[in-house]
């Protein structure tokens, strides 16, 4: 019931029930008015009492009637920020998988790098050694055909000294007979003049 609708109600009731009437109010009876007067007053404070508990309000759109809307609306919007966080989440995460994929990458090029300037390294070191020890063999060997072309020219050089000194030697004398005995076990007498002359330059005879 509107509040329009009651007051027109409660007009009518006191017009109804009002003491004040012209004709009806001598013919009528104190008793029956008095229960009127007590009905009215009753009925009147129903429908106060319906007023103050609002029944009799018109309906109106309540603020509790609007709040799944408002709900409806605050459940999107909440599912709308969760799908973008969760869109920046994966955005960060790919950003970030991305860079540690790209130092994975360069930790691995830099360690291909090492281990390719190590390996160069020691072949370089392998290769450096290599031709060290072929040198000095080439030395050994420079050497060793330097002492035997020196001992070579020695040689030579007694044997012409051992054969100028045979030209030299006296069968007869005292180190001719010695050197007779000495050259006895030599095939050559010229091999055994050059050992004698040469043990005599030894012993710096």
């Amino acid at each position: 019931m509107s509040d329009k609708n009651m007051n027109d109600l409660l007009a009518r009731l006191n017009a109804e029930f009002e003491p004040g009437s012209q004709n009806e109010s001598n013919q009528s009876k104190s008793p029956p008015r008095a229960a009127s007067k007590k009905s009215m007053e009753q009925m009147l404070a129903e429908l106060r009492a319906d007023l103050e508990s609002g029944r009799g309000r018109p309906n109106r759109p309540s603020p509790i009637s609007s709040q799944p809307k408002t709900s409806h609306k605050s459940d999107k919007t909440s599912v709308v920020n969760a799908a973008r966080e969760r869109e920046r989440l994966n955005a960060l995460i790919d950003t970030d998988y991305r860079r540690q994929a790209h130092k994975r990458e360069q930790k691995l090029a830099e360690e291909k790098r090492q281990a390719e300037a190590k390996l160069a390294e020691e072949k370089r070191q392998a290769e450096a050694k290599l031709a060290a020890e072929k040198r000095r063999q080439q030395e050994l060997i420079e050497l060793q055909r330097q002492e035997e072309l020196r001992n070579k020219r020695r040689k030579e050089a007694l044997k012409e000294d051992a054969k100028k000194w045979l030209a030299k030697l006296n069968p007869r004398s005292e180190e001719g007979r010695w050197f007779e005995e000495f050259s006895y076990s030599y095939e050559d007498k010229l091999q055994a003049a050059i050992d004698y002359l040469e043990a005599m330059r030894e012993t710096g005879l």
